[in-house]
């Protein structure tokens, strides 16, 4: 950063005094060379740290780098635990009364800092007109020959290249961009589509300018842009929404995205490592002090009859099977026809969005009869819910059409950003879950927001429309965690199409593409999807949807959901017993090692005659676990895998779950001459546990 990041000297400076056991890999001095050069581009003086924020926006046609200058200023510190400490800088505009607040967090226990923008109009009139908002505007030095990596990551859209990493280099032609978002190439522009923050790029970059560099994630549910640049001596970054030309009327207050910036040192995955942990520690869903597990579920349709829902229960119980939700998805809902082995397909499912009552035809006495018995089983309930489309002709669209936005066709919006529609919707969720005793709220969102938001804005209210959903949004989530306790929230958005910093605070995206949903869903495209989303997101869920070893095992995470939508849905299917509880055993053996430090082992690749392979490695446990996969077409029955992350000095005793052998190797031998694997069928798999000795 430049002089303008007053809070990050306070985090960088950090680096020298932090604790080794809490980095990712990075040594001590490592970490003090990037001290060292955090420092070098932080330096601030009293004079300079007020007036050039890391922030940016235009303001009556002029550049805030201007105006700020001119305005009061005020800053209040204050901890909030001992590891955070909230400091505020409040800028006053003495013309308009228009106030603007940047309120961030310097973590302690890692070198991170995050922000958020708010705008409030203390005046008496209109405001001029607040545009090009962007809550990030900084630098990162460049030290390797000028030259400049970003990677960053497709998002999901149903396709097989969900997730892939992405790589661009920022050549030494580059030049800065004269406002506006640029165009693709070099610099590079990083965006959202239609809405929703994941659908085409997950909101995360990684700037890596040389053995050292910085994570940012883009807090916003919404649409957002980014452009990342080079000039003569660094990398820039700008972030905020894609569109922002607005007036605040009297009394009026909105907010930005919020910025995460995590600084690394030595190789970008130890900063991804960095980035793994400090999202479990500070930007995930909490129980008892620590990240809530990601669940292991069965997956059944919604539309079934009650007493199946519970027969499903049952057996898995019977059968001392251990799984922690009963899922039940789209379908419980409205008045469609009911019948047996209805499906996504054959059901009327998403014209009755809108009817959050239970269909009387499944459930003629309600959710709480399966809430009651998967309580007395043990078991948690996972509930599908899509509230904020409503389809013409329903219940929230006869009753409340004041609560809606559009049509778009047939479809309206439920406006989150109408506080009394929010309040209405979480008091009617309220209800819901606490009828079927709910664990687990599952909320998708299948359609794209950005027509309804954008017929709604007013030429001179541009975003305000969008800022008012996700806001509502955040608060309506907020609200349900904090009414219902110990609720888990499921985020889904036609697969993993709203996975930001924020929702990652608040919920869990166990359903990460909706793949699984249609024919040709394969091993080798789980198996990327974990590659992907394991860099910048350590807690979501794969699907098995079949009783196969290769795919169980490309699906395994911290959490799992087996079956819907091929199992049938009555109470005849016989599952394989013996293989159910020897999978389900070697998942539970596994996966508390997926919270560790993430290392890909093998290129990404979507080929079929390729292998893939990852390691995950949790050193406060002493343990680890290699999971192998040899495809489809691969000609290769052996791969050597040289292991990261590991004491070289120290012995590690291997484990092969499927032979039961076990072999012994110093971390040296396993990083330098590597780990041999055999895989002698196609596909199939291999899963090495590993145990560091005393």
């Amino acid at each position: 950063m430049k002089s303008n990041s007053w809070w990050c000297i306070l985090a960088v400076s950090r680096f020298m005094s932090f604790q080794a056991a809490e980095a990712a890999s990075p040594t001590p001095a490592a970490m003090s060379e990037a001290h060292r050069w955090a420092a070098a581009r932080l330096a601030a003086t009293e004079e300079t740290k007020a007036i050039e924020p890391f922030f940016s926006f235009t303001y009556d046609g002029k550049p805030s780098a201007e105006l700020l200058k001119t305005w009061q200023f005020e800053r209040t510190s204050r901890p909030l635990d001992a590891k955070r400490t909230e400091h505020t800088l409040t800028f006053t505009d003495p013309k308009t009364g228009l106030v603007i607040r940047c309120v961030g967090i310097e973590y302690r226990d890692f070198p991170a800092v995050q922000w958020v923008l708010h705008f409030k109009n203390s005046g008496s009139k209109d405001t001029p007109i607040l545009a090009d908002i962007r809550a990030l505007d900084a630098g990162v030095a460049l030290t390797r020959d000028k030259q400049a990596v970003v990677r960053y990551a497709m998002g999901s859209q149903c396709r097989t290249d969900d997730f892939a990493p992405q790589l661009a280099r920022l050549g030494p032609d580059a030049h800065t961009p004269q406002g506006g978002w640029v165009g693709e190439g070099n610099p590079v522009h990083l965006q959202s589509k239609e809405g929703r923050s994941s659908c085409g790029t997950l909101p995360f970059f990684n700037v890596d300018a040389g053995q050292q560099g910085v994570i940012c994630a883009i807090g916003w549910t919404g649409d957002w842009a980014a452009d990342v640049y080079r000039t003569d001596a660094e990398v820039r970054m700008r972030a905020g929404m894609v569109r922002t030309h607005l007036k605040l009327l009297p009394g009026e207050e909105i907010r930005s995205p919020s910025v995460v910036l995590l600084f690394w040192a030595d190789e970008p995955i130890q900063g991804h490592n960095l980035w793994r942990r400090f999202v479990l520690a500070h930007h995930a869903p909490q129980k008892g002090g620590k990240p809530a597990r990601v669940p292991v579920c069965f997956g059944t349709w919604g539309g079934n009859y009650a007493k199946n829902h519970i027969a499903h229960g049952q057996w898995w119980k019977d059968h001392n099977l251990a799984i922690d939700f009963l899922w039940i998805d789209a379908g419980w809902y409205g008045k469609d026809e009911p019948k047996l082995g209805a499906n996504v397909f054959n059901s009327h499912w998403g014209e009755l969005v809108g009817d959050w009552f239970p269909n009387p035809g499944y459930f003629p006495e309600g959710l709480g009869p399966v809430g009651k018995a998967l309580k007395q089983m043990d078991m948690g309930f996972l509930l599908w819910f899509e509230p904020e489309r409503v389809f013409q002709g329903t219940t929230w669209s006869r009753e409340h059409p004041e609560f809606l936005l559009g049509p778009v066709g047939p479809n309206y919006l439920y406006n989150l950003g109408n506080p009394a529609a929010r309040q209405a919707l979480t008091d009617e969720l309220v209800k819901v879950i606490n009828e079927g005793n709910l664990s687990c709220y599952r909320q998708d969102f299948n359609f794209d927001p950005h027509p309804y938001w954008d017929k709604a804005d007013a030429p001179d209210r541009v975003g305000m429309t969008e800022v008012g959903h996700i806001t509502g949004l955040y608060r309506m989530w907020d609200d349900l965690l904090t009414r219902c306790p110990g609720l888990l929230i499921d985020n889904c958005a036609s697969g993993g199409r709203r996975i930001d910093i924020e929702t990652m605070s608040r919920s869990i995206p166990l359903w990460r593409s909706d793949l699984p949903c249609y024919p040709g869903y394969s091993g080798a495209t789980i198996q990327n999807e974990t590659h992907g989303l394991g860099l910048w997101a350590p807690l979501n869920s794969g699907v098995c949807d079949r009783e196969d070893t290769y795919m169980f095992r490309s699906a395994m995470g911290p959490g799992l959901c087996f079956g819907m939508p091929d199992f049938e849905k009555d109470t005849n299917k016989h599952f394989a017993i013996d293989w159910i509880r020897k999978r389900f055993g070697e998942l539970n053996r596994v996966r508390d090692l997926f919270l560790g430090d993430f290392y890909p082992l093998m290129a990404y690749t979507a080929a079929e005659d390729a292998w893939a392979a990852w390691q995950f490695d949790r050193p406060d446990l002493r343990s680890g676990a290699v999971l192998a996969f040899r495809r489809t077409g691969s000609p290769f029955a052996s791969a050597t895998l040289n292991l990261q992350g590991l004491a070289p000095g120290a012995v590690y005793r291997l484990t092969n779950l499927d032979t039961a052998k076990t072999t012994e190797a110093t971390g040296r031998q396993l990083a330098e001459q590597g780990l041999p694997i055999t895989i002698k069928d196609r596909p199939d798999s291999a899963i090495i546990l590993y145990q560091k000795r005393p």
